[in-house]
């Protein structure tokens, strides 16, 4: 028998123990196979399907490979220290310690080359209905199947060159130990697991500087990078250190411990998270990363929607200075309605900047008249501009509008090219108003607006609002005539239809943005979904391994205790609750984390409701680690009960 036969069988032989790290490879390799299928597709290729849905899937590609690369490797360092005693046995025999390392090689390369091979074949079968699934997200056209060579090759590839490195990294796992502790495996005592008070409050001091980067004033880059590193470090010490204290802490309350079975439970526990401290840190970072995404795809699709209700406008036209092609463009978009059977109303806004004298702030807002605005006032909901006020302003500011040093009622304001200070009286603009307009609009009497439009540094913008009757429907159709002919003008606007000339003006669509919007929150929190959905598997399947591996080295443990009188019920509800805490915490951690970075987020670009947003997404992954732990669970039980008198 040759020295590749040899390996091939050692495979065959552990199939229980590489089992798990086969399943989680291969589940890898179809998830990247099958967004590889979607990039490659002739009609993504030809650019007929939105551009974001595209590079959404480029950039999950890249996350998945690289989570790959990291999860792969350490899941074979912990399946080759569960080999010790069979190396040990070798060395014994005589093989040499460069023959054994070969052997672990090949063994790798043998799993790594079944799992490209599985995977690209569970990838084709679910193709079709990946293809479907991709479409329907990505707000597109049905995409067809199609015989997809060049993902198949870059998947080949991509995972060959990241098997063929863990292969060669692996080989620093084969600890040269001597023979004999080699032999012991993991037949030696565990040492109690024990917590250093420094990496305790190392660790306490890490999350609560997270918590706090993301509470200043003002929530920056700056600070979301600080709280994502201190945090990504804090939940490593939570799991490695500061569950082990808990723990050790709860073993000192006698009257809980040593009631029923809990101070089994609690014991074993101990172990277990020390063990699984890494996996079970991994887990929590990508199901806290994908819950954050999908959380915050969720708040802003439920904002986009609020939006969308709140704008009376199907269409928005911003005129600069004085367009030269303004009468072309108005033409443009008019024959684009009528040729539709649209019917319309027209309300133009005449704007200029306000230019505070001497406003170390530099604050930023534009003027209206005041008989301009009564054009508008009806439709945005705000506040009726008083009869008569020569000296006085309407300061409107939108919701969520953060403005610092804000003034009070009755602050006079001198503005430049405006003899006569202006009286300024602040008012909420409401939602119908905050989607007509981003920044604080300042209601002037008709004199000081022609004062101010007559100023140097005066810069006049007109706003043409297109009310549509037609579209003012109860609920958005995504394949509706809005959506359509909202996307056909936007597009005309920005010279990509036809060879048309870009506008001078700038056209925005309700309906198009609502479902641009839409798109690219519904990609988001479907690359989200299905790269935690890939580590949520990969992780149950390895904690699976781990379990049935402890069960196996524990057997005569608790063969002892049944002797003792612990009935097979006691044991399943002791290790019942063993394996959801290991399931389960995870998830709760996660929302946490999610709760805590999305809020400040959130409530920095003005989007309000995070509540549901994060509970929305936390239930979902909760009931696929539920499905997970029942599934484990059973098969644990049943071996238990067979290894117990």
């Amino acid at each position: 028998m040759n020295f590749p036969r040899f390996a091939y069988n050692n495979v065959k032989r552990n199939a229980r123990a590489y089992f798990a790290y086969f399943l989680s490879s291969a589940f890898m390799v179809m998830i990247f196979f099958s967004f590889a299928v979607f990039i490659f597709h002739p009609q993504i290729v030809s650019g007929e399907i939105h551009r974001m849905a595209k590079a959404g899937m480029q950039a999950a590609e890249y996350v998945i490979f690289v989570f790959a690369f990291f999860f792969v490797l350490y899941s074979i360092s912990v399946f080759l220290k569960s080999r010790n005693k069979e190396f040990g046995l070798l060395l014994m025999l005589g093989a040499k310690p460069s023959q054994l390392n070969r052997l672990v090689f090949l063994e790798n390369m043998i799993i790594g080359a079944g799992a490209i091979v599985s995977g690209i074949g569970a990838g084709l079968l679910l193709s079709k209905l990946f293809l479907l699934l991709a479409s329907q997200i990505a707000g597109t056209e049905t995409l067809p199947f199609y015989w997809p060579l060049k993902a198949m090759l870059l998947t080949a590839g991509a995972f060959a060159l990241l098997f063929l490195a863990i292969s060669v990294l692996t080989l620093l796992f084969v600890r040269k130990h001597r023979v004999l502790e080699l032999i012991k495996g993991n037949a030696k005592p565990k040492s109690e697991p024990q917590a250093s008070i420094w990496l305790v409050l190392l660790g306490i001091a890490l999350l609560a500087a997270g918590y706090f980067a993301l509470r200043t004033d003002e929530v920056n880059p700056a600070s979301i990078f600080v709280a994502a590193g201190t945090g990504i470090a804090g939940t490593y010490f939570f799991y490695s250190q500061l569950s082990v204290a808990c723990m050790r802490m709860l073993k000192r309350s006698r009257a809980f411990v040593w009631k029923g079975t809990n101070l089994l439970w609690i014991s074993e526990l101990a172990y277990k998270i020390k063990d699984n401290a890494r996996m079970l840190f991994l887990v929590t970072v990508v199901t806290s990363v994908a819950s954050m995404s999908a959380g915050f795809a969720v708040a802003l699709s439920q904002q986009a929607k609020e939006s969308y209700a709140n704008d009376p406008y199907g269409l928005k036209v911003s005129y600069y200075r004085d367009a030269e092609h303004r009468e072309e463009e108005e033409r443009i978009i008019a024959d684009t309605l009528r040729g539709a059977g649209l019917e319309y109303e027209i309300t133009e806004i005449a704007k200029v900047n306000a230019v505070l004298e001497n406003d170390p702030d530099e604050r930023s807002l534009y003027a209206v008249s005041a008989d301009n605005y009564s054009q508008v006032v009806s439709d945005w909901q705000t506040p009726v501009y008083p009869n008569g006020s020569e000296s006085s302003a309407l300061l409107l500011m939108p919701d969520g509008f953060v403005w610092k040093n804000a003034p009070d009622n009755g602050t006079r304001w001198k503005f430049e090219g405006v003899d006569t200070p202006l009286a300024i009286e602040t008012a909420a603009g409401g939602p119908v108003f905050s989607e007509a307009q981003w920044l604080p609009l300042l209601v002037v009497p008709d004199e000081a607006y022609r004062e101010m439009e007559a100023a140097e540094k005066a810069f006049k913008t007109i706003e043409a609002y297109y009310r549509i009757p037609a579209w003012d429907a109860a609920s958005f159709d995504p394949n509706g005539q809005e959506a359509r002919i909202g996307d056909e003008l936007v597009r005309l606007s920005q010279g990509r239809e036809g060879g048309q000339k870009p506008f001078e003006s700038l056209v925005s669509s309700r309906g198009a943005s609502y479902l641009s919007g839409l798109q690219f929150m519904s990609v988001f929190s479907f690359i989200g979904a299905f790269v935690a959905l890939m580590f949520s598997l990969s992780s149950a399947s390895f904690l699976y391994f781990k379990l049935h591996a402890e069960l196996s080295r524990d057997a005569d443990m608790y063969r002892s205790l049944s002797k003792t009188g612990l009935s097979i019920g006691e044991m399943k509800r002791s290790a019942t609750l063993q394996i959801a805490i290991l399931f389960f915490v995870p998830i709760l951690v996660s929302a946490i984390q999610t709760f805590v970075v999305l809020d400040p987020i959130l409530t920095m670009i003005s989007v309000r409701g995070i509540i549901k947003p994060v509970l929305m997404t936390s239930s979902a992954f909760l009931i696929a680690q539920a499905v997970y732990f029942l599934l484990v669970r059973s098969r644990y039980l049943s071996r238990l009960k067979r290894v117990m008198v």
